[in-house]
């Protein structure tokens, strides 16, 4: 009886072993698991990683979970810095604004809501402050904005737009120190390198200049997003000569402003330094 009891459990196990051995021979491979939908990685996509980031406030940190927290591939072994070649990867201030393809303009054109065209507050006059400035320097970054250290510094990605307008540099210096922006006008006013300025004949070492105790800018309050070289032109930001200086042609303006200004009233300094710069040159100063 017992040997017959052993050789039933014996049969009992066999025939389990054999049919979890089949079960096993037919269990299909795991699916692919993955959290993207299709277009991921396609600009023309709605499921386009820079929108759905965008729509995150710009919020990186979720990718980090699965791309590494320097986006190199992590667990999905699926690096960010293929097409994120910069030293900050995702981060760098061009994947937001900017040229993409050019690490050196991060200023607007695209913004951030893919806008390209002046028209665009986003975009406005950007080009012509940073990169295309034919009357003075090109402005930096910091003289209308607070430019954060890294993309997750209060004040940056986690407000609505607009962009906030704080100036500083030489949108405030001599009397722009009262400089201001009105968002739903996108003007800004009382700036120094729009005219809001005064020098006194008293403090100057060439008093001859002037024909009252002193000269002044016009003070003009420009339109952001209105770039058709109507706002910036000579004679714009000080008539010409400026009020208080004495009265001088523009061909005569070279005379004293030697390497800053020709005949014909243009700009000449090659460095683009002493034109709005807070200070008068004059006689090759």
């Amino acid at each position: 009886m017992k040997n017959t009891f052993k050789y039933f459990l014996l049969l009992i196990i066999i025939l389990l072993f054999g049919a979890c051995s089949k079960l096993n021979d037919n269990v299909p491979a795991a699916p692919e698991v993955n959290l993207h939908k299709e277009g991921i990685l396609n600009p023309a996509s709605k499921n386009f990683h820079g929108t759905l980031i965008k729509n995150l406030m710009w919020d990186m940190r979720g990718c980090q979970q699965c791309h590494a927290a320097d986006y190199s591939g992590g667990i999905v072994e699926s690096s960010c810095l293929t097409c994120h070649t910069q030293p900050e990867g995702p981060e760098a201030c061009n994947t937001c604004h900017g040229d993409f393809s050019d690490p050196a303009k991060i200023a607007p054109p695209r913004d951030t809501e893919k806008n390209t065209s002046t028209d665009s507050v986003g975009v406005g006059a950007h080009v012509k402050h940073l990169y295309d400035n034919q009357i003075g320097k090109d402005i930096p970054c910091e003289t209308c904005h607070k430019v954060p250290q890294q993309v997750y510094e209060a004040g940056h990605v986690d407000t609505e737009l607009p962009a906030e307008i704080i100036f500083g540099d030489k949108a405030i210096i001599n009397l722009g120190i009262n400089s201001s922006y009105d968002a739903t006008t996108a003007t800004c006013s009382n700036t120094y390198c729009h005219g809001n300025w005064e020098f006194f004949r008293d403090s100057s070492a060439n008093q001859f200049a002037y024909n009252s105790d002193r000269m002044i800018g016009n003070n003009q309050s420009v339109v952001w997003n209105v770039v058709d070289g109507t706002q910036a032109g000579c004679g714009s930001c000080h008539n010409l000569p400026p009020d208080g200086h004495s009265n001088a042609q523009i061909s005569a303006c070279g005379g004293c402003h030697s390497g800053i200004v020709d005949v014909n009233g243009e700009i000449v300094d090659s460095l683009r330094y002493k034109h709005i710069n807070g200070e008068i040159n004059v006689f090759g100063n």
